[in-house]
């Protein structure tokens, strides 16, 4: 068998180029000395390399996904430096044809020794970065993804060949089970399109992951300001907060990728260390951990942020702080308030939130603790299929806040439907109608996507044009926001439903009813058994309630709360079908007189102004629907609160219109209860002639 000796360029040059490296099994090609620079080429698929060599770890070491991700990182960490080293110290990442024998033979110690030597430079300069004291690999593994990556030039491979590569290996084998989700590509581009971060402004991803709010930062600086030096652009503008050692290296080895001769990225704990960061930067950029299993207890830690503490609320719409440090609070709330502090005044916020927080009752501290903070620029709802591919099915929007002091009279809403690729995380293209992809621009193959138009429009309005019209995005005034925040509360079609109601006199629901509030204590009462009236026992078209269950009443199902009286009107305030045409809505007849039914109900009694029979055809209309749908929160269980409830429109018609309407609906049921009650009778004179003729 043959080894090559002296000048290996010219095999190394061809191996490279064609993105094709195998572990030797003979000697014909292997290079009798470490490459040299010049030897180095660009990758042309540095995913499919980075593929490879996850591959056969997996299959010859047996390590998780994650050990694998970090024994790669660490060793494209150490090719890294080891090529901005080169100039100095010459290229010592790789193996020669005498090391390689010495691995097959159980030996190859000086190989390993040296790697493990550039292995300790690296931990060197970023000390906090890299936990593990030696690279965890074999040396036959270790021999394998060096020479996989030794002829390659990492600084010099094209910045998209290497942005994808990242972002699609540290997605696909980093997905957190702790509310650690990567941002999906489409999303980081659009908040960065639209907080339009300039060459002189600073720049902070207080929970940057991988850094790729700050990559796309850095390359929408270059693209729109080509003067501007990227490497003096990160080192002077650029900074990430990352808790996990892992990607908080990810992230600094990408932004070293691009330029960074700095150290941009801290690994610390951005709650603890952040609030020594407040009112430094121009533009912050998040997407701070949601749906964590656990809540921040540290109370010296909670005492630093408004957030930590208890709020009370004084009125309809005020609410402070109060003394009293919370228990506990959920990590993103502190992220939001930690978020807007990092801001100078004046700075921009585009933050990714679940819609929880911009809707739910239970934050609406939050939000007001927000606007006495910032002002909204834009609320962006984010396509629900959007992190599915990465890990949830979280709904969330992103939200655009300028700090005070500032002056917004709009508020830029949009609600897109298509993102550019569907649930599996495939792409969508763009197609003519001979179906034939169409392309944009650039001449890339376009996908289906909404957040082009999205961006466009923002900017317009922004630069005071709203002549524009379309049918995913619309503006408001500043003046029109309420206690929520989420843009489907918004909906032009639906301030618009409003207005017509109150071309009448109209009436919220609360002061032409009762809305019960005290559950019945039946548990404890004599009652051995119940009716029980579940949603699915509503008939929607009809209003009226086909069945009851009778349960025991130590066994009734925990959601059985209120008894019902002849007269009353049960509504569905949670589930899948409130809001719908299968909204479940009833009048409570003799034959359900004193049953229990469910708290997926809000009970109507004690009818002032209207005629309940009136009211309950009125909640059978798209006009009382609507306004349901308006105000539900949340998405896996959608549901409206007793005060939301309480809010809806009611219009006040004319008496003798009313009162046709009221006998129309009243003689529906009377018909329904009677037909049942002649096929009743029907069935049963034929069950007792049977039973008479035994």
């Amino acid at each position: 068998m043959r080894s090559h000796s002296g000048d290996t360029s010219q095999i190394s040059s061809r191996d490279s180029q064609a993105g094709q490296f195998v572990l030797w099994e003979t000697e014909d090609f292997l290079p009798a000395g470490l490459p040299r620079k010049s030897d180095l080429r660009p990758a042309q698929n540095l995913l499919s390399i980075l593929e490879d060599c996850h591959n056969y770890l997996y299959a010859n070491e047996g390590m998780l996904n994650e050990k694998i991700f970090r024994e790669i990182l660490k060793l494209m960490s150490v090719k890294l430096l080891d090529e901005q080293l080169a100039d100095v110290e010459g290229i010592r990442f790789g193996i020669t044809a005498s090391e390689y024998r010495a691995v097959l033979a159980n030996g190859g110690q000086s190989f390993r020794i040296r790697i493990q030597e550039l292995y300790s430079r690296l931990r060197e300069v970023y000390p906090k970065f890299f936990s593990d004291a030696e690279i965890m690999l074999s040396p036959r593994s270790l021999a394998y993804v060096v020479q996989r990556i030794q002829f390659l030039s990492l600084t010099d491979t094209p910045t998209d060949v290497k942005g994808e590569a990242f972002q699609t290996f540290f997605t696909r084998y980093q997905r957190g089970d702790r509310g650690e989700f990567f941002t999906p590509f489409p999303i980081v581009d659009l908040a960065v399109a639209l907080v339009d971060p300039k060459p002189q402004e600073s720049l902070i991803d207080p929970a940057c992951g991988s850094g790729a709010f700050l990559l796309q930062a850095v390359r929408h600086i270059c693209k729109r300001y080509p003067q501007v030096s990227k490497s003096d652009y990160i080192n002077e503008n650029i900074r990430g907060i990352e808790f996990n050692p892992d990607i908080a290296s990810a992230a600094q080895m990408r932004l070293s990728l691009e330029g960074a001769t700095s150290n941009p990225i801290l690994c610390a704990n951005a709650l603890e260390v952040g609030v020594e960061l407040n009112g430094r930067y121009d533009i912050v950029l998040a997407n701070p951990p949601f749906g964590s299993r656990g809540k921040i207890d540290a109370p010296n830690l909670l005492a630093q942020y408004d957030l930590g503490y208890r709020w009370h609320k004084t009125s309809s719409v005020q609410w402070h702080r109060t003394s009293e440090l919370l228990t506990g609070q959920t990590p993103e709330i502190l992220f939001v308030e930690l978020c807007v502090r990092l801001l100078r005044p004046a700075g921009r916020l585009a933050i990714v939130l679940p819609d929880g927080i911009l809707q739910n009752a239970t934050t609406e501290h939050v939000r007001a603790w927000i606007r006495s903070q910032a002002d909204v620029l834009a609320v962006i709802s984010i396509p629900q299929i959007a992190f599915v591919p990465f890990g949830t099915g979280v709904k969330t929007s992103l939200l655009l806040l300028q700090k005070h002091p500032t002056e917004v009279n709009r508020v830029f809403m949009a609600i897109p439907q298509k993102i550019g690729y569907d649930v599996k995380g495939q792409p969508l293209y763009l197609r003519d109608s001979r179906g034939h992809f169409l392309h944009d621009e650039q001449g890339n193959i376009a996908v289906e996507s909404d957040l082009p138009e999205v961006v466009r429009l923002y900017k317009q309005t922004q630069d005071g044009d709203t002549t524009w019209q379309s049918t995913i995005a619309f503006y408001i005034s500043s003046t029109e926001l309420n206690h929520r925040l989420d843009a489907e509360h918004y909906l032009p079609s639906d301030i618009s439903l409003i207005d017509q109601i109150r071309r009448y006199p109209a009436r919220r629901l609360c002061e032409v009813a009762e809305i019960v509030r005290d559950g019945d204590d039946f548990r404890n009462s004599d009652q051995k058994i119940i009716n029980y009236i579940a949603i699915s026992e509503v008939i929607p078209e009809l209003a009226v309630v086909s069945s009851t269950q009778k349960v025991s009443s130590r066994n009734a199902p925990s959601r059985a709360k209120y008894r019902v009286r002849t007269g009353d009107i049960i509504t569905a305030v949670s589930g899948a079908s409130t809001g719908t045409l299968r909204h479940a809505t009833a009048i409570i007849t003799e034959d359900e007189d004193g049953a229990i039914c469910t708290n997926g109900f809000a009970v109507l009694r004690n009818f002032s102004e209207v005629d309940p029979f009136y009211l309950l055809a009125y909640m059978r209309t798209d006009f009382f629907l609507r306004q349901i749908r308006r105000l539900l929160r949340g998405h896996a269980i959608p549901a409206i609160t007793l005060d939301d409830l309480a809010s809806i429109l009611v219009p006040i018609l004319p008496e003798e219109i009313e009162s046709e309407i009221a006998q129309k609906m009243k003689y529906s049921i009377e018909r329904y209860k009677m037909s049942l009650k002649n096929s009743s009778d029907a069935v049963n004179t034929i069950s007792n002639l049977l039973n008479t003729s035994k």
